[in-house]
């Protein structure tokens, strides 16, 4: 017999009258090529920053604990 469409087959599964399979795409839902490389770039920036922070916050308590010496 003929068979309903996606769409049709869609509503008759929340009318509960036909059992639909659950769809998963999950490549669809990833961000594209460019954008994956700004987000590296992103977080590879936020991570300099952070060591740099740390690195900044860490010289001062090197240069006292130097001059209390």
């Amino acid at each position: 017999g003929a068979q309903p469409t996606d769409r049709v087959l869609r509503f008759l599964d929340e009318a509960g009258i036909a059992k639909r399979d659950a769809r998963s795409n999950p490549k669809k839902a990833e961000p594209g090529k460019k954008a994956q490389e700004r987000a590296a770039l992103l977080k590879k920036a936020q991570e300099d920053a952070a060591a740099a922070v740390a690195a900044a916050a860490a010289a001062p308590a090197e240069a006292e604990a130097a001059s209390a010496e």
